[in-house]
C-alpha cells in the first residue's frame, strides 16, 4: 500500500510538471541568512568540539501580494471524536473555509474506519463554497481511525492541482492513535519532497503526539497541540494568516563542512548527508519568523594561528512574493586555532552558547517522550535527569529557565502515562505530556 502511495504521488508530480520557463524577477531581499560560533576560536593542535548557529530571520512587512492557496483539510472522524469535539470539528471546517478567498482551491478529507474524499478539490466560488458548507454539515464520528489512508488522499488532492506559484498544504486534525501507523511519515516526507508541507493538530490527550510531530517535521510542516476542541477554528484561522504571509516556500538548508571538519549533528532537526552535503528541510518560512538551526561539529587539528574553514551554509527556497524562482542566501564560518588561553575565553559567545542549550534542551524532551512511547521508560528517565541537570545549571544564571526545570520534573513523573503495557495500547497521556512536547517542538521549529 505505500509503495503504491509514493508511487502516486512521485507520478502526480511528474504529470504536472514544472512551472513553465521564464526569465525570472528580482527576489526581494527579505530572507537573511548568517551564522555564529560559540567560540571564533578553536584550540591549536588538538580537534575539538564546535557549536554553530545559523540563524534565518524574515522581517515583518505590509506590502506583500497574497499567494493563492490550494489546501486539503484531513479531518479524524472516528468513535473519540463523537459529541462535542466533532461539532467543534465542523465548525472549525466551515471557519477555515469562511477565511479562504475566491480562487482559492479547498478540498476536504475524512477518516474513520475508511478514508473518503468527502469534498473534491474545487475552486472556491459562491457555489462551490455552498456546495462544500453543505458536505462538511454531514460530518459524524464514528468507527476507528484510518489515517494513513486519510493523510495520503489528502495529499493526493492537493497534489491534483499543485501551484507552483502558490501555498500548497494539508491540514491534519486528529485525536486518536491511528490503526496502523505504516507509511504515515513516508507519505509526510513525499509530500515535503514535492512541495506540499502539512500542518498537523493534535487534539485533546489521546492522540500520538510522536508521530503528529513527525508529520509536521518531515513534510516542512507546523504541529500544534490544541487541548480543547473550542480552540480549533482560532488554530485553523491564525494557520491561514500565517498561509498568507509565506514569503519563502520549499526552503531548504545545506551544510557543507570545510577540510577535516566533521558535523556530528544537527540539533533536533532530520538531516540527510547526500553528495552536495548535509540538507535539512525547513519548509515554508513566512514574515516575522526567526529560525535558528544549531549544529555541532568536531574541527582539525591545526596549528596556532591558522585559520579554520568549518562550514559553508547555503539556504535555498521558491520566492513567494514577486515569482523570482529559486532563490539562494550563503553564509560562512571560520575559526582560528589558537594556543592562548585567554583568547578562547574572549571567544565565547554566549548567546550562542545559551541557544544551543535552550535547544538540546528541547531535544531530549522529545528524545524522552519517544523512548516512552516505545517502552524503553528507563531511557526516557534518563534523558530527563540530563536535562533536569542541564536546566538547573542554566536556571542558575538565567531565571527564565525555572520554568523548564518545573517543566521537566513534571514530565518525568507524567512518562509512564505514554508507555505502552504488556504489548498493549498506551493509556490517555497527562497532560504534562502534551504540553512538554508542544513547548519543545515549537523551540525547534520556531513556531
Amino acid at each position: 500500500m505505500q509503495r503504491h502511495a509514493t508511487t502516486l504521488l512521485v507520478a502526480l508530480a511528474s504529470t504536472l510538471g514544472c512551472a513553465s520557463a521564464q526569465r525570472p524577477a528580482q527576489a526581494p531581499d527579505l530572507v537573511a541568512l548568517d551564522g555564529a560560533l560559540g567560540n571564533r576560536f578553536v584550540p591549536a593542535a588538538q580537534r575539538s568540539d564546535v557549536v554553530a548557529r545559523i540563524h534565518i530571520s524574515v522581517p515583518s512587512t505590509a506590502t506583500l501580494a497574497r499567494p493563492p492557496m490550494n489546501v486539503s483539510l484531513v479531518i479524524d472522524t472516528s468513535g473519540s471524536m463523537e459529541g462535542r469535539a466533532i461539532d467543534d470539528a465542523r465548525a472549525a471546517s466551515l471557519a477555515l473555509l469562511d477565511t479562504l478567498r475566491d480562487g482559492d482551491r479547498f478540498s476536504v478529507v475524512t477518516f474513520d474506519t475508511r478514508a473518503a474524499v468527502l469534498v473534491p478539490s474545487v475552486a472556491l466560488d459562491h457555489d462551490t463554497r455552498l456546495d462544500a458548507r453543505q458536505r462538511i454539515g454531514q460530518i459524524a464520528a464514528r468507527g476507528t481511525t484510518a489515517m494513513a489512508e486519510g493523510l495520503r488522499l489528502g495529499v493526493v488532492e492537493v497534489m491534483r492541482h499543485h501551484n507552483p506559484a502558490g501555498i500548497n498544504r494539508v491540514v491534519l486534525l486528529g485525536d486518536g492513535v491511528p490503526n496502523d501507523r505504516a507509511g504515515i511519515e513516508e507519505t509526510a516526507a513525499s509530500a515535503g519532497a514535492h512541495g506540499v508541507t502539512i500542518t498537523a493538530l493534535g487534539l485533546g490527550l489521546d492522540y500520538d503526539e510522536t508521530l503528529m510531530g513527525a508529520v509536521a517535521s518531515r513534510s516542512g510542516g507546523r504541529f500544534h497541540y490544541v487541548a480543547d476542541s473550542s480552540a480549533v477554528a482560532e488554530v485553523f484561522r491564525d494557520e491561514v494568516l500565517r498561509m498568507e504571509r509565506v514569503i519563502a516556500r520549499n526552503a531548504v538548508a545545506t551544510l557543507i563542512p570545510g577540510p577535516g571538519v566533521d558535523v556530528e549533528g544537527v540539533v533536533g532537526l532530520e538531516a540527510t548527508r547526500t553528495a552536495e552535503g548535509i540538507v535539512v528541510s525547513l519548509g515554508d518560512v513566512s514574515e516575522g519568523a526567526g529560525r535558528d538551526i544549531i549544529v555541532r561539529m568536531k574541527s582539525p587539528s591545526r596549528r596556532a594561528g591558522a585559520s579554520v574553514e568549518l562550514l559553508d551554509v547555503s539556504l535555498a527556497y521558491d520566492d513567494a512574493v514577486a515569482g523570482a524562482g529559486r532563490v539562494e542566501r550563503r553564509t560562512f564560518l571560520g575559526a582560528r586555532a589558537t594556543a592562548n588561553e585567554a583568547e578562547r575565553t574572549s571567544g565565547r559567545n554566549e548567546e550562542v552558547e545559551q541557544t544551543a542549550a535552550r535547544l538540546q534542551l528541547a531535544a531530549g524532551t522529545l528524545a524522552a517522550i519517544r523512548d516512552a512511547r516505545a517502552g524503553n521508560l528507563d531511557q526516557a528517565r534518563a534523558r530527563i535527569d540530563a536535562a533536569l541537570d542541564e536546566a538547573q545549571t542554566l536556571a542558575q544564571h538565567n531565571r527564565a529557565m525555572e520554568g523548564r526545570v518545573s517543566s521537566l520534573r513534571a514530565l518525568r513523573g507524567a512518562l509512564p502515562s505514554v508507555a505502552p503495557s504488556s504489548g498493549q495500547p498506551a493509556a490517555a497521556p497527562a497532560a504534562a505530556v502534551r504540553e512538554a512536547h508542544s513547548a519543545a517542538y515549537a523551540e525547534i521549529s520556531g513556531n
